[in-house]
């Protein structure tokens, strides 16, 4: 049966409606060949397919309820024979955190983790295909995915060099943003954060990360959330991103509170959320991948709060 969990300690009442809403909009929005599309009633897609069913399971969502199972069946449906989602590393990194969560075969997540280790680059990065030129962004991405997987530095040779290669494209301010790009940005500084996060059985962080922490901390709005740039609103994948990296530090709960009683008054008025990061979007639409995005950081723990 479809089962919800009643959110943990960190989760005051004033946060269970929202996550409620939140859960309610995504299960909702469920195509019926099983995948979940960006905005309600276009086609699916395996991206946010992969972060729905992550979401769901994150907040306690029964992994034998029929919504999990259409999911994962429609995610198995869309692996490509050489074992990744569509040549994309951040979809392939997604589609196996979410089948990792669903309990779902070991074969459709062994192909592609070995899609994914075989699609690093020598130099250490991942491009968004295969082999493809290094992105901060889909490295990172990567990164998050295989230390969900339970890989760490000290076992798994693929994790080192990145963790290099993204060290080196820090930019003057010591943060990072996507190359083009003149400004510092909140919101990749965050992934790369989440990407390089210190192995917590060790405790062990090959790099001091402190500062790039308190950089982006600097950047909290009025209003608690963070924007993507210094200065802009405030936007709930970029705060999504934001909580998601303090927690990856063990960072003590304060910020994260107020970031997630943001996200408690930025919802729509349905339980979706509004973001212009999806980069189909032109302008802040409410949307899945945001959504989900937003659940996952809800319910993001830091290692002491394990």
């Amino acid at each position: 049966a479809d089962t919800l969990t009643k959110p943990k300690k960190l989760m005051e009442s004033s946060i269970y409606r929202p996550i409620e809403n939140a859960k309610s909009y995504i299960i909702k929005h469920q195509n019926r060949d099983g995948g979940w599309p960006l905005l309600p009633g276009e086609k699916s897609d395996a991206e946010v397919t992969a972060l729905a069913i992550w979401a769901l399971t994150d907040a306690g969502w029964g992994t034998g309820s029929r919504i999990i199972r259409s999911g994962v069946r429609y995610l198995k449906n869309q692996q490509r024979e050489d074992g990744s989602w569509s040549n994309n590393t951040a979809h392939t990194a997604f589609a196996l955190i979410a089948l990792a969560n669903a309990k779902a075969d070991a074969d459709t997540q062994f192909n592609g983790l070995q899609w994914l280790r075989n699609a690093q680059n020598p130099i250490g990065s991942w491009g968004r295909k295969s082999k493809g030129p290094g992105h901060i962004l889909y490295t990172s991405a990567t990164l998050v995915g295989f230390k969900k997987l339970g890989f760490t530095e000290r076992h798994f040779k693929p994790i080192l060099p990145s963790l290099e290669w993204l060290a080196e494209q820090n930019n003057f301010e010591n943060v990072w943003n996507l190359p083009g790009g003149t400004q510092s940005d909140i919101y990749v500084t965050s992934w790369v954060l989440h990407g390089m996060s210190p192995d917590r059985k060790y405790d062990q962080n090959i790099y001091n990360l402190d500062e790039q922490v308190a950089w982006i901390k600097q950047f909290q709005n009025r209003d608690g959330g963070f924007p993507r740039f210094k200065g802009r609103p405030s936007d709930p994948e970029v705060t999504a991103t934001a909580i998601m990296a303090f927690a990856a530090y063990n960072d003590p709960l304060n910020t994260r509170r107020v970031a997630i009683s943001y996200l408690t008054k930025a919802q729509e008025a349905d339980g979706g959320y509004k973001s212009s990061i999806p980069i189909e979007l032109k302008s802040p639409t409410a949307n899945l991948q945001t959504t989900c995005f937003v659940l996952i950081a809800i319910y993001t723990k830091t290692g002491s709060e394990q």
